[in-house]
């Protein structure tokens, strides 16, 4: 079993879905968790995985907030070891319907958020003198995606920034790899998919026959974070039941 025990982990994003996931087995596998959403209602469930969880409020959309969240953990946690960079979120139209400022907003919800997620944590990662980053990208960056452009595109970035961070950190013993999920069984999955009837036609679709859990992509995130992953960097690991094989 894989263990982050006296780890110090961020996740950023983590107030439901997969950050939530990961947040709660990070826990159960010995770190202690600083959550990070826009959502400030998430502070309030922290005290559900225990008390050794804490919380900020950052909109990782600009620098001012991921650089405030870092401070804050690295004298909350008392050093940061560990980072999972689980925002994003896809916005349905075509190239047509996705004006200038929505593929703007795109592109700094799922791209930008990463880039300065990254660029606020890595000094913090060299002075406690390595450790590991975790991204999300999503399938999409590898699939056509006509009717969200802006999303694959933005996403498809994100594999680009992981390995060229995972070269510029390398030096300094901090690894930095990419959870690359397919569709994940979530509320705003279903949503987008038009309930169970829609979520039942993805499911027929997916060679073993399940749709992803978001506990399923935790587990793959904390082993890329884990000692267990100590020669594994510029690397993205697929979490999608077989539906692409790249």
């Amino acid at each position: 079993m894989i263990s982050l025990q006296g780890k110090h982990l961020v996740v950023v994003g983590g107030g439901s879905g997969i950050g939530w996931a990961g947040a709660e087995l990070a826990v159960r596998l010995g770190a202690r968790v600083l959550i990070a959403d826009l959502d400030e209602a998430v502070a309030q469930r922290t005290g559900e995985l225990g008390p050794q969880v804490s919380f900020v409020r950052c909109d990782a959309r600009h620098s001012a907030d991921t650089d405030r969240l870092f401070a804050s953990a690295d004298e909350t946690l008392g050093g940061i070891d560990l980072v999972f960079a689980t925002v994003g979120g896809a916005r349905l139209g075509d190239i047509e319907s996705l004006d200038e400022a929505a593929w703007s907003a795109e592109v700094a919800f799922n791209l930008t958020s990463a880039y300065l997620v990254c660029r606020s944590a890595l000094p913090y990662l060299r002075r406690r003198g390595g450790g590991a980053i975790v991204t999300t990208s999503s399938g999409y960056a590898l699939l056509p995606g006509p009717d969200r452009i802006g999303y694959t595109a933005a996403k498809a970035g994100v594999l680009a920034l992981t390995r060229s961070l995972a070269g510029t950190a390398a030096p300094y013993r901090v690894r930095v790899n990419c959870l690359v999920p397919g569709p994940v069984d979530t509320p705003r999955f279903r949503a987008m998919n038009g309930g169970d009837a829609g979520v039942e036609q993805v499911r027929q679709r997916m060679p073993l026959g399940v749709i992803v859990r978001p506990a399923d992509c935790a587990n793959a995130a904390m082993f890329l974070l884990s000692d267990a992953a100590a020669q594994i960097t510029g690397q993205a690991l697929h979490v999608n039941g077989g539906l692409i094989m790249p």
